[in-house]
């Protein structure tokens, strides 16, 4: 089996190929592409893959573009940290649509979907799920609204525009409020970002999920990277890095592909 694999993170492209030898082992990489401009130079020049495996946000631009500018027969695999993409990525001949950080499990059981539908035409099955997306509005993302936190003996209710930053310390995941309280959150920074409306929260690395109002300014950083200046103040960093910067601007500045 040929794979293309399309990512512009090198940490999340070494974690796919880690994953590939455990679950896919005889497969072949046919290349690493991290660009928009770069896929479609690929693919117009080379024979198409059995499978390609693609990051949806990239360094400069949105991966759906690729497959608008060129005609793909192959099944493809979407990945990404965001949720608001699964209704267009069913349009362009998706198998599957893994939430980022990949584990094997997600991974192997994407695989497990390829070989079936190769067995079962896997055009016909793409097509028929893409119109159960289109037909059915109740598929539109719905997020979380207000968050129960502990605080001592008793549990206080705070909307979610309350809070400033989400942030993963030792194990666990704290919430900054407006008035600088932070409470312990009962759920994963990935679980998170499926949760938190995507307009108003932006994942700006491992550790900090950061909330568009509290940014009150931004530093040019070492090596390419930025530092988010909030309000209230954070004791760590919160740094973007060099590969999503350009995906940053574009979610700070409220632009769509």
């Amino acid at each position: 089996m040929n794979i293309l694999l399309i990512e512009d993170e090198i940490e999340a492209t070494k974690n796919v190929l880690w994953l590939l030898q455990k679950t896919e082992p005889k497969a072949l990489v046919v290349g690493t592409i991290e660009t928009v401009l770069e896929g479609i130079e690929w693919l117009k020049n080379n024979p198409q893959p059995d499978l390609i495996i693609s990051d949806i946000q990239l360094a400069d631009g949105i991966s759906f573009e690729i497959f608008e500018k060129v005609k793909v027969q192959c099944p493809v695999i979407f990945t990404t940290a965001y949720n608001e993409y699964a209704l267009k990525a069913f349009e362009v001949h998706s198998i599957d649509y893994l939430l980022k950080p990949i584990n094997e499990k997600a991974l192997n059981r994407a695989f497990e979907k390829y070989k079936t539908l190769k067995i079962n035409s896997f055009e016909y099955i793409s097509e028929k799920i893409g119109n159960i997306f289109r037909q059915n509005p109740t598929t539109e993302p719905k997020y979380r609204q207000s968050f129960l936190v502990r605080y001592r003996e008793k549990m206080l209710p705070i909307k979610t525009e309350s809070f400033t930053c989400f942030q993963t310390k030792e194990g666990l995941v704290y919430g900054k409020t407006t008035d600088d309280k932070s409470y312990v959150i009962e759920n994963t920074l990935e679980e998170l970002e499926l949760q938190l409306p995507p307009n108003d929260f932006f994942r700006a690395n491992r550790q900090f999920i950061v909330s568009r109002e509290s940014i009150v300014e931004i530093e040019f950083y070492f090596n390419g990277r930025l530092l988010l200046k909030t309000n209230p103040v954070s004791s760590e960093n919160i740094l973007i890095s060099k590969e999503r910067v350009p995906v940053f601007k574009k979610w700070f500045e409220g632009l769509k592909d």
